[in-house]
C-alpha cells in the first residue's frame, strides 16, 4: 500500500481500513504533506490512528524519499 503513496489522493486505497479522521482529508500526498504528517499526524488529522511520529527532519526526508522511490517516478536522494 505504500507503493505509489507519493502523488495519491489521501485515503484512497479501498483495502485499507482509515480512521475517520484521515478519510475526511482532501488532496494528494506530496512531500510537503507527508512531511507534516509523519512530524506531527494528530496536528494533520487529530483523532487519527497513525501512533508515531518522526521528529528527525532527516530521518523524514528518507522516509519520504523512499515512499517517492516506489512509484512511477522517483526524486533525488536526500542528503
Amino acid at each position: 500500500m505504500l507503493g505509489g503513496v507519493v502523488g495519491r489522493k489521501v485515503a484512497s486505497v479501498s483495502e485499507y481500513d482509515y480512521s475517520e479522521a484521515l478519510r475526511r482529508r482532501n488532496g494528494r500526498w506530496n512531500a510537503r504533506r507527508l512531511d507534516a504528517w509523519l512530524r506531527d499526524p494528530q496536528a494533520v488529522a487529530p483523532g487519527t490512528k497513525m501512533g508515531f511520529a518522526l521528529q528527525d527532519a532527516q530521518e523524514r526526508r528518507q522516509v519520504i524519499w523512499y515512499l517517492g522511490s516506489t512509484g512511477a517516478r522517483p526524486g533525488p536522494k536526500p542528503r
